[in-house]
């Protein structure tokens, strides 16, 4: 077993910023990735910038996307999970990590694109800065394997368990979005003009901006909606997400300037402010949008389809109803879905909300990212470039232990 052997669940931007650092200190290094691609969540979100670039960070997910792909030697396991943690002896920890089959293998595929041609199910799909993958659109018809002249392509892989070692664990395994189907007062799923910001997220990854039911020449009035599954505790978490003013602001600003004649509603109870430029952006945005200091009550659909949204105008003292084109929900973060299980597994803490809570370097175990906490992408990679100095620190002491 090498002295120096770090394994990493989750190759998100947290996940992939520690796996590159301590590459580069020298490590060995495993990354365990759930997805059959690097780059989490985030890899699928568009660029926020007009005029100028807002600092949206997504561009930073996609640069360390490709400088992954230049490192040889990262041991790298995507659609691969970790189910099992025990202590080795002294030595270590030992790692049960289980990979389910990958349709198309990464390490053979040359992106030639043939496959997707071939997929009368739209089911080949490409990770941005990464190779093609297959979703749960697939029924096995095999077109794709038959045109792959590379061979790259299987349709039935047998799922396989390994036992590693490593020196420490660092876990980047990220967070879930708020779903708010789970509280009917947002009406998501009643009405296809009602969205997520996770939803815009992606409608903006494809240039879209706007789903299809929504027309671009009826898009007349849009309305953002803030602090939904955050800051109550009755309806989400009561912690800030500290992430979706940000993202909310940037997209109403870049909405607005690719439809300039329609009306923009932002409801809100206050702003998070985020970033040195902050002062500015905001200022250039408020010329943009219509701010509205209310928490809207609730939410229905008039005959035309239209969302509408009821709430208290604290100016006017009295409760309105506003229609709209279309409602975006600035759902928050929540805890990821295993982080109960990395837990328990661990020996791992969660906190209150259900985020991970460790003092790193307890037993050889490091949290980084939003995995722990909510967070931006640029504080994601500030964490992680500090919990690479605490690993290197840990592993230094290691050596001179033994």
């Amino acid at each position: 077993m090498s002295s120096n052997s770090v394994c990493i669940i989750g190759a998100g931007i947290s996940g992939l910023t520690v796996a590159n650092n301590l590459v580069n200190a020298g490590i060995e290094v495993t990354l365990v990735e759930r997805n059959p691609y690097p780059g989490g969540r985030a890899l699928f979100y568009g660029c926020k910038a007009s005029d100028s670039c807002v600092h949206c960070g997504v561009c930073l997910i996609r640069e360390a996307v490709m400088n992954f792909r230049r490192t040889h030697n990262i041991k790298s396991q995507f659609s691969s999970e970790l189910t099992g943690f025990s202590r080795s002896n002294g030595e270590g920890i030992l790692l049960e990590i289980e990979t389910h089959p990958n349709i198309i293998d990464w390490r053979l595929c040359t992106e030639c694109g043939k496959c997707i041609e071939a997929c009368p199910e739209n089911a080949v799909k490409i990770a941005p800065g990464w190779k093609y993958y297959v979703d749960s659109g697939c029924n096995d018809c095999g077109k794709c394997v038959d045109v792959c002249p590379e061979g790259a392509i299987a349709l039935k892989r047998e799922s396989m368990r390994e036992s590693i070692h490593a020196d420490c664990l660092v876990i980047a395994s990220g967070f879930k979005p708020f779903d708010p189907s789970v509280n009917r007062k947002w009406s998501y799923g009643e009405s296809p003009r009602i969205i997520t910001g996770s939803d815009l997220e992606e409608l903006f990854y494809t240039e879209n901006y706007l789903p299809g039911v929504v027309k671009k020449s009826d898009c007349k009035r849009i309305a953002f909606l803030q602090c939904v599954g955050s800051r109550n505790v009755t309806e989400g978490g009561e912690y800030c997400s500290r992430v979706c003013c940000a993202y909310a602001l940037q997209m109403a600003g870049r909405l607005k300037d690719e439809f300039p004649h329609t009306e923009i509603d932002f409801y809100y109870m206050d702003i998070q402010h985020f970033g040195k430029d902050f002062e500015s952006f905001f200022g250039d945005v408020s010329r943009k949008v219509n701010f509205i200091n209310s928490n809207p009550i609730t939410f229905s659909v008039d005959r035309a389809d239209r969302p509408v949204v009821r709430y208290e105008s604290i100016t006017e003292q009295k409760d309105k109803e506003e229609a709209y084109d279309l409602v975006v929900l600035s759902n928050g973060i929540a805890p990821g879905d295993k982080n109960e299980a990395l837990a328990k597994m661990t020996g791992l803490s969660l906190d209150k909300s259900g985020f991970l809570y460790a003092m790193n370097g307890m037993g050889g175990v490091f949290v980084t990212g939003a995995c722990k906490q909510p967070m931006r992408i640029e504080d994601c990679i500030e964490d992680a470039t500090g919990v690479t100095g605490e690993v290197l620190s840990y592993l230094e002491e290691r050596v001179q232990v033994k």
